[in-house]
């Protein structure tokens, strides 16, 4: 025997029990986070080809979630379609997904239609590779073409309004079982009301610059935790009457109107976490939830919320628990010091404003400076809240 086998089989013979290896393994795997996603992946794949115990349990796990990131490229539809068929079916539903959409162009209307100079033009860039020979009508067409099937079969346009468009019906066919949808938006707008809402729907960014407000194109139920993102969320919208209960504002910002006024057009929130999300007016924003709000946890790196006293009436008699967290942002560990007595009357002038406008006699508030990762403090609010982080 080689000196090389008769090692691997020193090693092998200290392994763990096999199921203390797959519960520290479980343990260990990143989380199903919209930024550890591919991490997540990456780790079951090192794990499925570290030994062939392991072999069937990690290729199990990486099933759980489905990562598509759109590319423009002519086949794509094609290729999405063999993933999708490889992984799912009637017997294996898709129960997360995550759809990063920003690269969807923005002249997405004008590739459906073949003869246009947008496609010729978009076809000989960088996006979809060069043309042999741009004045050639016939590989004009056929770029035009490709072009066209890059696009056109991937997203449908809307039935009901001008200017809406949906995922294909691939996409809507395989996503009728969802527990979790990450969505990473793109320049146009999207419409996926259609689909079953899921428990989960987190909602990035993506490639929106404008302020983004359409509520009413995501499949949203009473049941569903909605997380938004990295949004310039607009308050301009009319429609009102989400059936939402549970609401986590991840970095946002409003330059249109007041986050007030968006909280306003969801009746039965229950739930409303806000991680460094800028609150123009912290009393003015408790006033607006509905009577129906039962959690409110608020987490910032710096005390910059406003506070002043306005007019007004005592507000969320139902609310069961106000949690106010002073994250902590620095390299190092917290320092006793000169800004701590500040931050401490900061926190007492904080706590005098919120309990000055809300009359709820059997809430529990809580006033805290965390040193703890911003992650994990969130993750931790979460947590408390029986919501998934």
């Amino acid at each position: 025997m080689s000196p090389r086998r008769r090692n691997l089989r020193l090693k092998m013979r200290y392994r763990l029990p096999l199921e203390l290896e797959l519960t520290i393994l479980e343990i260990a795997a990143p989380p199903l986070a919209i930024d550890r996603l591919h991490d997540r992946v990456a780790f079951f794949i090192n794990v499925a080809l570290v030994h062939r115990s392991l072999t069937a349990w990690a290729q199990e796990r990486l099933r759980d979630q489905f990562l598509y990131t759109y590319i423009p490229r002519p086949d794509e539809h094609d290729r999405l379609k063999m993933r999708f068929e490889a992984g799912f079916g009637r017997d294996r539903p898709l129960r997360r997904l995550y759809l990063d959409l920003s690269r969807l162009p923005s002249d997405i209307n004008c590739r459906k239609e073949c003869g246009s100079d947008s496609v010729s033009a978009t076809i000989n860039g960088r996006a979809y590779g060069p043309v042999s020979s741009p004045g050639d009508p016939g590989n004009l067409e056929q770029a035009q073409g490709r072009a066209c099937e890059a696009v056109a079969r991937y997203v449908q346009n809307g039935t009901i309004q001008v200017g809406k468009w949906e995922v294909c019906a691939m996409i809507t066919a395989f996503s009728q079982a969802l527990d979790m949808l990450w969505l990473k938006l793109p320049i146009i707008k999207l419409d996926i009301a259609d689909l079953p809402p899921p428990r989960v729907l987190y909602i990035d960014d993506g490639a929106v610059d404008d302020p983004w407000g359409w509520f009413g194109l995501l499949p949203l139920a009473s049941e569903t935790v909605l997380f938004l993102r990295n949004i310039d969320i607009s308050a301009q919208g009319t429609e009102h009457g989400y059936a939402t209960r549970h609401m986590i504002f991840h970095s946002c910002w409003a330059t249109e109107g007041s986050l007030s006024y968006v909280l306003d057009r969801f009746p039965h929130l229950e739930t409303l976490v806000f991680f460094n999300t800028e609150v123009d007016h912290l009393v003015s924003t408790l006033v607006a939830p509905p009577a129906s709000l039962r959690h409110v946890h608020i987490l910032e790196h710096s005390i910059k919320t406003l506070w002043a006293q306005i007019d007004a009436r005592h507000v969320l008699p139902h609310l069961e628990s106000f949690t106010y967290t002073l994250l902590f942002s620095g390299e190092s560990e917290p320092q006793a010091g000169a800004d701590d007595g500040s931050e401490r009357h900061e926190l007492v002038d904080l706590q005098q404003a919120v309990e000055s406008i809300i009359d709820a006699p059997h809430c529990s508030f809580k006033y805290v400076r965390s040193i703890r990762s911003p992650e994990d403090a969130l993750a931790d609010a979460l947590a408390a809240v029986k919501l998934p982080s």
